[in-house]
């Protein structure tokens, strides 16, 4: 598979403080900090803030711009907030994403006339499968692991699956969804993993369900096999468990399998080029049984000062191209096309822009047969 990139859209943030935050709910935050965004009487402004900016962070203008590099995949993250039904609007203030639903539709018409490629992500969960904002709350602990929010991301896999295969656009252009990004793991700071309720209850509960919850409701829209979708899971190497240790999943042969690699956040000392090579250079990424995989998030981030260093960035790059396009790897998602940062370790627009990296789809085939772990091998 040719290297892919996502772009962000439908995720929401405040400017809550670490003190506010580890209270245990990000809800409290938000109205004791932020009243004026989305709590009434004055949600109305919050709304047309967020619809501001879904209307312009990212569109077909974007889209196009990520086709004209030569990348042919977008990851798409999303809230389980988009589905209006689930939430709980007494305590969950989240904008109302007709406007976000409306650009996700533009963004999707843009892939599938340019013959792109989609993965749409759970990246928020119900009470947040992770203590960080990516999921759009702040819970300490994460509060995902539960019955209860495991029913409500069921019905959002439902839902999405539905307006996947009832949507012409959505059914030329998307062929993947993942059931959660990044629960807690044992990567993660002591005493996280496990949040509560998360072992065995991700792997033997929500993992299955969630599958089936796919599958059912392709079943009830007569789906035939050659269109069904990818159903994609967080792989061993993430540390929450094998997704495949439950026969629903293992036994399913459209899924998939999703790598998060920040090297930048594995090696013991980030600002040393040598470890960061070494660790791209020598590095295997692939797993027995998990046999579709992608390296789903994959930076240059790191402690090396990007302002003077663009041959190590590029030989970087490079480097961890060749790692996550090796045979038994079915390519690369780079975390992200656009940052407010415009840092180029963390944003793939920047890099382009600035030429560090191959600009067009045939550069970017030639690029992964140069030697540059020579020295490291």
């Amino acid at each position: 598979m040719a290297p892919i990139v996502p772009v962000t859209l439908g995720l929401s943030s405040t400017a809550c403080t670490p003190t506010i935050k580890t209270t245990g709910n990000f809800y409290q935050c938000l109205v004791s900090r932020r009243p004026s965004l989305l709590i009434p009487p004055n949600s109305a402004a919050g709304n047309a803030a967020f619809a501001r900016h879904w209307e312009t962070w990212v569109n077909a203008d974007t889209v196009q711009s990520v086709h004209d590099v030569g990348l042919n995949t977008i990851r798409i993250p999303i809230g389980y907030w988009s589905y209006a039904d689930i939430v709980d609007k007494a305590s969950e203030p989240f904008a109302d994403p007709a406007p976000m639903l409306a650009a996700l539709d533009a963004v999707i018409q843009k892939c599938a006339d340019l013959g792109m490629y989609v993965i749409i992500d759970l990246h928020g969960a119900p009470g947040g499968q992770q203590e960080d904002a990516f999921t759009g709350q702040y819970n300490v602990p994460a509060g995902f692991f539960n019955s209860y929010n495991f029913g409500r991301a069921e019905k959002w896999l439902d839902w999405m699956t539905r307006r996947i295969h009832n949507s012409p656009s959505y059914r030329a252009t998307v062929g993947m969804i993942e059931v959660l990004n990044e629960p807690v793991s044992q990567h993660d700071p002591a005493g996280r993993y496990p949040a509560p309720g998360q072992v065995p209850g991700l792997t033997e509960t929500y993992y299955p369900a969630a599958l089936r919850a796919v599958r059912n409701a392709e079943s009830a829209l007569a789906v035939t096999s050659d269109r069904a979708l990818h159903v994609m899971f967080m792989d061993r190497k993430w540390l929450a468990g094998d997704p495949r240790s439950s026969s629903t999943v293992a036994n399913d042969g459209m899924t998939a399998f999703d790598d998060h690699n920040y090297i930048g956040f594995a090696v013991a000392n980030n600002g040393d080029q040598t470890a960061l090579m070494q660790s791209a250079c020598t590095d295997d990424r692939r797993e027995s049984g998990e046999a579709f995989k992608i390296e789903g998030e994959w930076s240059l981030t790191c402690g090396v000062d990007w302002n003077n260093n663009q041959a190590f960035f590029s030989k970087w790059f490079t480097a961890q191209q060749q790692l996550y396009e090796e045979p038994g790897m079915a390519g690369w998602v780079y975390w992200t096309w656009k940052t407010e940062l415009n840092d180029p370790r963390w944003t793939y627009s920047h890099l382009t822009s600035l030429n560090w990296v191959p600009t067009n789809a045939a550069a970017l085939q030639q690029n992964v047969f140069q030697d540059v772990c020579q020295p490291w091998r």
